[in-house]
């Protein structure tokens, strides 16, 4: 399976990763909530309050649906919106040719945009575009969610940001993908920060930063006292411009907050699988290796897995044996 996860490449980006201080509303890959690139449009860049309140009594329930999930996402590929919205057209073309249109439609308003540069998926030369709210965008689903109404500062996200943004968005396209047949049901599923976990480790407050959470349930034709089973986890994906080490201190936070009893509470003593999503079989041998040598005695919490595995694992259908660690 060709998955951006696996060989996404940004191509041609300007440069200006993220630096200072690190806050407790900036995620881990360099964003703050709501922060996007500067991008041409069509349309004009600022759109008054009375002309948002007009465009939303416009917009569609699919225009909605749209705008809601580039805002969870914060960016996300055109062809992967394509594949969360667009499935019952008699063709993948003619899918292709509903999404591009429903985008379009969207950018020329003035609601979303196009990064100034194209991400090449390696997918048959397929390149496509990322997207994100505008300023409007934003504006215009504080209004219609009745948030507050609060102009967010655009802030430029490096390539490796995007890449990241982009394979976990991937994830998220495929959770719900996975969840679309008959013996599976997609029961929750939380990006950043959503899905983020405060605690209490080494007596100061701490928040625990995973990419995503997910949970799914799977039916069980072989049970005839429970059909139906729940599968938690939470989802880290990793392109390989961490440390080893890096990798290493966001576990032990992770056994911080196991050791907090925390999830398990909530969720009749179930703590969630966490998941490792790396690019090559030796960055998976070695993060499974260092894992196991640095919590030898610890609960297997643990798994570290390639791209082509994620959908086996939420299905349950993986072999789990030679990913799960420690030992």
């Amino acid at each position: 399976m060709n998955n951006p996860m696996n060989n996404i490449v940004a191509t041609g980006f300007p440069k200006g990763a993220q630096s200072g201080t690190p806050t407790l509303d900036k995620g881990k890959d360099g964003y703050r909530p709501g922060t996007v690139p500067p991008a041409k449009s069509a349309a004009p860049s600022r759109l008054t309050r009375k002309r948002l309140l007009a465009l939303e009594a416009e917009l569609s329930d699919l225009d909605w649906q749209i705008l809601g999930t580039i805002c969870q996402c914060r960016a996300i590929l055109g062809k992967q919106i394509r594949r969360l919205y667009f499935t019952d057209r008699t063709s993948k073309n003619a899918n292709t040719t509903a999404a591009n249109r429903r985008l379009k439609a969207l950018s020329d308003l003035g609601l979303i945009a196009a990064v100034n540069r194209k991400v090449d998926c390696r997918s048959r030369g397929y390149v496509s575009y990322i997207y994100y709210l505008t300023e409007a965008g934003e504006h215009i689903l504080q209004i219609h969610r009745h948030k507050p109404e609060v102009r967010k500062r655009n802030i430029e996200p490096s390539v490796a940001t995007l890449a990241h943004t982009v394979s976990v968005a991937e994830c998220y396209v495929l959770a719900v993908e996975t969840c679309r047949g008959e013996d599976m049901k997609l029961t929750e599923i939380q990006l950043e920060p959503n899905c983020w976990r405060p605690y209490q480790g080494s007596y100061k407050n701490r928040i625990l930063k995973p990419d995503l959470a997910i949970v799914t349930e799977k039916q069980d034709w072989m049970s005839h006292e429970e059909a139906w089973y729940e599968l938690r986890w939470f989802i880290e994906v990793d392109l390989n411009t961490e440390d080893i080490q890096t990798i290493i201190g966001k576990c032990r936070r992770y056994y911080e907050y196991y050791k907090s009893d925390i999830e398990q509470r909530l969720h009749d003593d179930v703590f969630p699988l966490v998941a490792w999503i790396v690019k090559t079989e030796a960055r998976k041998h070695s993060l499974i290796r260092h894992i196991r040598e640095t919590f030898p005695q610890y609960p297997r919490i643990f798994a570290v897995i390639l791209p082509d595995e994620f959908t086996g694992m939420l299905r349950d259908e993986l072999d789990m044996e030679g990913c799960l660690c420690p030992v």
